[in-house]
């Protein structure tokens, strides 16, 4: 099985959390973002020129949500859905949500704060950044701030595709320098340091430090 994408990649860690959780192996094969994606020979195996892409013996499949829910349907162990039908639903509508409303927030952060100015020595548009955390990041959070359990996961005591796609768009943001307002949104920072606290993500991210130095420069 192999994994194509950077592991910085919101979505590609995504993935890797996913197959962290099930044991299950994979090679990677490291494409960043850019050019590469638009390429005739990455566009024949996801011709939305995005990752992450999961090529498993004939099968080749885009969109991390979709591989993370085939990862959990061809390995049931440590489930990553709930048994519920209406809990299932919640979850598949939460990460779709972490994808939709949450990533443009955590990737312009991302990109504004630690790659434009480190990498590409850009300077960061502090007018859009100020834009995303004062207008555009607190209605999403609000959002969040109400789905956020009291304790465990969004789920009960096992982590779910919500909970790794919700986490793994804060660890972008926090590359970025965001951090959640434990005062506004005490719930939601209190889950998060509690999925981020999970060993598949401490050593998840352990893995990323080499790439991030890179970043910096």
């Amino acid at each position: 099985m192999i994994l194509h994408g950077a592991i910085i990649s919101p979505n590609v860690r995504k993935v890797i959390i996913a197959c962290m959780v099930k044991g299950i192996d994979f090679d990677s094969n490291m494409i960043v973002p850019g050019p590469e994606l638009k390429q005739p020979e990455f566009l024949k195996l996801n011709p939305l020129g995005m990752i992450p892409v999961l090529e498993d013996d004939e099968l080749t499949i885009g969109d991390s949500n979709i591989i993370m829910q085939y990862l959990d349907e061809k390995h049931p162990e440590n489930a990553l859905m709930p048994t519920d039908t209406k809990e299932r639903a919640k979850a598949r509508w939460l990460a779709e949500y972490a994808g939709t409303a949450l990533f443009p927030c955590c990737g312009t952060m991302f990109r504004e704060v630690l790659v434009n100015p480190n990498y590409f020595k850009q300077p960061t548009n502090q007018e859009v950044v100020n834009e995303t955390v004062d207008h555009k990041f607190p209605p999403v959070l609000d959002y969040l701030e109400a789905n956020a359990p009291d304790s465990t996961m969004l789920f009960g005591d096992n982590i779910s595709i919500a909970d790794i796609s919700i986490a793994s768009m804060f660890v972008t943001a926090g590359y970025g320098g965001y951090k959640v307002d434990e005062n506004r949104w005490p719930k939601l920072a209190a889950y998060l340091g509690r999925v981020l606290s999970m060993q598949v993500f401490v050593k998840c991210l352990e893995t990323e430090k080499a790439m991030i130095k890179t970043i910096m420069g």
